[in-house]
């Protein structure tokens, strides 16, 4: 018994449950005991209890980051498996930039700020196009991965693995589309006529539900997985490795756990952004995640996301809608999305050439 509580998954085991506990009591304290649901979207809270709430979603956030974080022996460093180094560094002043340009925004435009990021304008009409690239990508990986022993999930092909990505990928860009309702502009069904904004697509039955989903996913597959896997997996893990983003899609994906205003209150996003901090901050002390500059990187990233928070919180109420950064943050998702089946591709054809 004593062997099995040494062991080093059962600690990290332990503590992440330990975070979890924490979070599911902030909630039942902080939230449910407030008189609000668990999801429930309202304007920020600086009371006592909204600080206390915080408070212990960043202390459930530094649990699990104990429990996520590699053995410094087991840390991958930013560029090791990265196809192209140009594009990285591309995706990452792309992902920067638009957290820049959204605070701007806020601060300085807050009522325009909507028109550019509803259905229809151009940052959803990029996220758009950015998905069905993605989509095309999926197929090809789906069609290419079949020579490729080592892309696979335990019993599961590769092509059956990337065929799940296009479909999913599908049906996110026709929910986000309203299943072409935003091009061709058909008045909504009645089928669909009682959800939140009265579109043609099943998501805004259950809006809160389904961008949590949506958003944490995102978070856990594109920014904490690439951090936490390591750099030789275990006998379990190794199967899996082939479809791991690179440790270096930390500085891409950051700002998903973050851009928070009407979901600032919501302990499951609070729980995200700080541990998104914590990591970034980590990374950048950590030597064995690469260059100085590639760390500093992940320095500047730390400081842009409490930066950014700060002005969202103070400076968001004057926004016409409330949910334009949730707007930008699936733009966001959108690109790494796409710079993951680029990434992916890249990673197949090297490897069925023989060169990985």
């Amino acid at each position: 018994m004593i062997a099995i509580i040494r062991q080093p998954h059962f600690v990290r085991a332990t503590g992440l449950l330990i975070g979890l506990a924490a979070a599911i009591m902030v909630i039942r304290l902080g939230t449910l005991g407030q008189g609000y649901r668990f999801l429930e979207k309202f304007p920020p809270d600086f009371s006592t209890v909204g600080w206390m709430r915080f408070g212990g979603s960043a202390i459930a956030a530094f649990l699990i980051y104990l429990a996520l974080r590699p053995a410094r022996h087991q840390t991958r460093p930013f560029l090791t498996d990265c196809t192209s180094t140009r594009v990285g560094k591309l995706y990452a002043w792309v992902s920067l930039l638009t957290v820049a340009a959204t605070m701007a925004g806020v601060v300085l435009i807050p009522q325009r700020l909507y028109p550019l990021v509803t259905d229809g304008a151009v940052v959803q009409t990029i996220s758009e196009l950015f998905l069905a690239i993605a989509i095309g990508l999926a197929l090809f990986a789906a069609v290419r991965s079949r020579t490729v022993a080592a892309a696979r999930i335990g019993i599961v092909p590769a092509p059956l693995v990337f065929a799940a990505m296009a479909l999913v990928t599908f049906l996110i860009l026709g929910e986000e589309m309203s299943w072409g309702q935003h091009l061709i502009g058909w008045q909504t069904p009645d089928t669909f006529a009682g959800n939140i904004q009265n579109e043609t697509n099943l998501h805004n039955f259950y809006t809160y539900r389904f961008e949590t989903a949506y958003y944490l996913s995102a978070l856990v597959l594109f920014f904490v997985l690439p951090y936490a896997w390591p750099k030789v997996p275990g006998r379990w893990l190794k199967p899996f490795a082939f479809f791991v983003p690179p440790a270096g899609f930390v500085l891409i994906a950051a700002p998903i756990s973050g851009l928070f205003y009407e979901y600032w209150n919501v302990v499951p996003m609070q729980v995200a952004f700080a541990l998104g901090v914590i990591l970034l901050v980590d990374c950048a002390f950590d030597r064995s995640r690469g260059t100085p500059g590639a760390r500093a990187f992940a320095g500047l990233w730390a400081v842009t996301m409490i930066a950014s928070q700060a002005v969202f919180l103070v400076f968001g109420g004057r926004m016409s809608e409330g949910h334009e950064l949730s707007e930008v943050r699936e733009f966001l998702i959108s690109l790494l999305m796409l710079a993951y089946l680029i990434w992916i591709s890249g990673r197949l054809l090297a490897t069925s050439r023989g060169l990985a």
